[in-house]
């Protein structure tokens, strides 16, 4: 299995936890206060309470910026509760959320609510498993893999052995871990993270199927990785699990399984298989609204075979219906989805291969746009967005075009995630190529070594 397939793997997980991260935590966390220590007065309790409502109500309708002004309120009420007040974790979790574009801010606000988490609660509370989680999914996003690694191995080690922890928790915990595993490599350890996912999820009711079936698909992509591809097919092989829920779960199911399937045959080369199976995911995820981010993948999937196979028009087709799929699922409730539109690969390769690179620039000019009105002016996509767009007036001999793009995306990136950390390598690559191409070596080598500074560790 290569390198890039792995990589493509964990980043549809990554999407995948940040998008249920705050589902069945901040909101729903209720805490009793410690005994023998004081509430706090029933003015601070209302205004703490109308705070907290006001964000969390307006979590699935309110423009990003209505949510940093509702957190920022919620911030200042929280900071007035005493550490021993419970509701202070989980005010500082849900302010939280909203900053995407300050994963510093965020990772902060974070790390308070687990040191009063662990002061309240105790080290191996179940709570601060949880709390952890977040906390390592956040250093993973920032490319700070030693500080997850630890907060996922401590997460992981709460939740084993807390069995009266909420399911759902606990197979979350374990699933990103072996995501991270992937992302660093290590099959063996991802496998045994996400058997214990499957095992938990077992216990979850029936209408979190579609969530076992996920599980269980990404055991399998484990698995093929691990290089048990037998194995993988067996598992794919039984039938989904049962459930009881509203056609729309139905639907979502069929979708999910029926798009492992595919990909499973399109791996093993078994074309028209995979073009059956990826065909019946698209048809179910039409009929469920909810299914969009599903259906953009089987549609670019598709016309991959398509493109393979020189059926140019139906894979120019479906490429450009996957990302108008992309663009139609972006709103306010589902702002984070804009993220994704930074990476129109497989559209970009085919237009390449048509001769038509230019007409990847007004897909990426309409991500930053998408970006910049759902997320912010400061938001991490708007950075790689930029970079990818630099990257393209590199390739048409416009590099005086791109620098102003390279400029501007490292002042975000450095803004989200500081000015050593690894993401910022590749960005600087690119500026370094653009400054090149306009005869700047000498700006051009102070590029690359900050990189191979950064790369290796030596930033100081």
């Amino acid at each position: 299995m290569t390198r890039a397939r792995s990589d493509v793997i964990s980043r549809r997980l990554l999407f995948f936890a940040l998008g249920v991260i705050f589902f069945g935590t901040a909101a729903r966390r209720a805490y009793a206060v410690p005994q023998g220590e004081t509430q706090a007065s029933s003015q601070e309790s209302t205004a703490f309470d109308n705070a907290f409502r006001l964000l969390s109500e307006g979590w699935q309708h309110n423009t990003l910026a209505e949510q940093k002004k509702a957190a920022g309120v919620l911030l200042a009420e929280t900071d007035k509760l005493p550490d021993s007040d419970p509701r202070k974790a989980r005010g500082l979790l849900m302010a939280s959320g909203p900053y995407f574009d300050d994963m510093p801010l965020k990772i902060e606000l974070v790390r308070r609510v687990v040191a009063i988490d662990e002061k309240n609660l105790g080290r191996n509370a179940p709570e601060v498993a949880s709390d952890l989680r977040h906390l390592a999914l956040f250093n993973m996003a920032t490319g700070d893999f030693i500080e997850s690694e630890k907060n996922y191995g401590r997460a992981v080690k709460i939740a084993e052995g807390a069995e009266q922890m909420d399911s759902f928790q606990r197979s979350i915990i374990f699933s990103e871990a072996a995501d991270f595993q992937v992302r660093q490599k290590r099959y063996e350890d991802a496998e045994r993270l996400m058997r214990r996912a499957v095992e938990v999820s077992a216990g979850l009711p029936a209408a979190h199927a579609s969530m076992r079936l996920q599980f269980r698909g990404r055991l399998a992509e484990v698995l093929r990785l691990n290089g048990k591809q037998d194995e993988a097919e067996r598992l794919m092989a039984e039938p989904p699990p049962a459930s009881n829920t509203a056609r729309a779960d139905a639907d979502f199911t069929s979708a999910e399984n029926d798009s492992l399937r595919a990909r499973q045959y399109k791996e093993q080369g078994k074309m028209e298989d995979a073009e059956v199976f990826y065909r019946h995911a698209i048809s179910a995820s039409e009929r469920n609204p909810a299914g969009a981010p599903r259906l953009a993948l089987d549609l670019n999937d598709l016309a991959d075979i398509y493109h393979s196979e020189k059926r140019e028009v139906e894979a120019e087709e479906l490429y450009w219906r996957a990302l108008s799929v992309r663009e139609k699922s972006v709103s306010p409730e589902t702002a984070a989805d804009a993220r994704v539109l930074s990476y129109p690969f497989s559209l970009q390769n085919f237009l390449r291969a048509q001769g038509r690179l230019s007409e990847i620039e007004p897909v990426y000019k309409q991500a930053l746009a998408m970006q910049e009105q759902y997320l912010g002016p400061n938001d991490y996509s708007l950075s790689e967005t930029m970079q990818m767009l630099a990257s393209v007036y590199r390739e048409e001999h416009n590099s005086a075009a791109a620098l102003p793009l390279c400029r501007r995306a490292l002042q975000i990136a450095e803004h989200n995630f500081g000015e050593n950390s690894s993401r910022l390598a590749g960005l600087l690559g690119e500026y370094a190529r653009n400054l090149d191409e306009l005869g700047r070596t000498r700006e051009a080598e102070s590029m690359r070594m900050r990189s191979e500074r950064i790369l290796s560790g030596k930033t100081h």
